[in-house]
């Protein structure tokens, strides 16, 4: 027990606050006496710490991941061991640890686990709650191979499966240049584009949503040189140049770590029209347009209001940042236009226009016909 930090806090505390003995001598002090001279085995056990002062949340982790990869445990018992764990990374630190405690290799194998969907999903719902909002994970799962996987995982047969993935690569790429660049040079942009042509309505959603995403976190500005490598490390602010020779040199923000590796972020705009995926937006929003992006399990995608929103947001974006000299389909975009001003999908809900049932007020929709001239 003496070699763990917080048995040795809980001791002390114990010596400082126990009772005094008959002989003037603390009973903490003697009993820790006893144990020194191997007196009292009974309470050398270390599960005797556990049971008082409960496992470290590490220890559960390890333990949950154990039980995962135990392929001679029930499925069941595996895919609650997944859950547990993936609850426990919702913390930011504990999701931070996975690089210490190894265990990003053994969740990369179960996201490949093609003979088990399930354990794949709770996998891929995993390792998305880990890099979200988190760039330390972020970059350590990059840097494991994770992104091929995840857009294999695109086409895997079950719908829940592919719609956990592109909740991943969304929380891959957020922010994230490089991850970004890697994704384009992997033939990300057309996984996108066949995933606007999937079976169910909520993976084309969440493409959509990212795809919005990656269009306002691009800066959209190719001039500024980039470098190989991560720039030169401002370590600290010296004595002399803050004027104070008695001050101690001062750490500087070292800034996220997805931004410390200079590299430009792709150019989504243009690559959204060169892959077909804004024509195919723009496609799926238009009354009577044919083709597989017009529909989603035998309804229109237009009936799907959430759907409608998200794409429409990605066209808006697209042509508030776009450069002049960027093609976009004149044609289509004019009868969006007209789709956008005519009647709304659902009659019933009380909204006068197309626009309107997708939440678009004059002020924006004047903006676009604005960039659009």
């Amino acid at each position: 027990m003496s070699g763990n930090k917080n048995a040795d806090e809980l001791l002390k505390w114990g010596l400082q606050n126990a009772p005094m003995a008959e002989n003037g001598q603390s009973s903490v002090a003697q009993v820790s006496e006893d144990i020194a001279a191997g007196r009292r085995p009974d309470l050398q056990d270390p599960a005797l710490y556990e049971a008082l002062m409960g496992k470290s949340e590490a220890q559960m982790m390890q333990e949950e991941l154990g039980v995962a990869v135990d392929y001679s445990r029930p499925e069941s018992d595996r895919l609650t061991a997944l859950d547990n764990f993936e609850m426990l990374v919702e913390q930011v630190d504990n999701a931070n640890n996975m690089e210490s405690l190894q265990m990003w290799p053994a969740l990369l194998k179960l996201l490949q686990s093609s003979n088990e969907p399930k354990i794949q999903l709770n996998a891929a719902w995993i390792v998305g709650t880990a890099m979200q909002n988190n760039d330390k994970a972020q970059v350590v799962a990059l840097g494991h191979g994770i992104l091929p996987i995840l857009l294999a995982l695109l086409e895997a047969p079950i719908p829940e499966l592919r719609s956990k993935a592109m909740y991943a690569i969304s929380s891959l790429l957020g922010h994230y240049p490089a991850a970004v660049a890697q994704f384009a040079e992997a033939n990300g942009w057309a996984k996108f584009a066949g995933a606007l042509q999937d079976s169910s309505i909520v993976v084309r959603r969440k493409v959509a949503f990212l795809l919005n995403q990656l269009l306002v976190q691009d800066p959209m500005d190719s001039s500024e040189p980039m470098q190989d490598g991560p720039p030169a490390p401002d370590t600290a602010v010296t004595a002399k140049d803050s004027g104070d020779s008695h001050m101690p040199p001062v750490p500087l923000e070292e800034g996220p770590a997805t931004k410390r590796v200079k590299v430009r972020h792709p150019d989504v705009a243009q690559a959204l029209v060169e892959s077909g995926i804004f024509d195919a937006l723009v496609t799926s929003l238009l009354p009577g347009a044919t083709g597989a992006v017009t529909e989603c399990n035998g309804q229109p995608t237009r009936n799907d209001v959430d759907y409608d929103e998200k794409a429409l947001q990605v066209i808006m974006t697209l042509v508030d940042k776009r450069r002049p000299t960027l093609p976009l389909p004149k044609d289509k975009l004019a009868a969006l236009v007209q789709a956008l001003q005519g009647p709304p999908v659902d009659a019933s809900a009380g909204m006068a226009t197309f626009a309107e049932e997708l939440g678009v007020d004059e002020q924006a929709l004047n903006a676009f016909l604005a960039h659009l001239a």
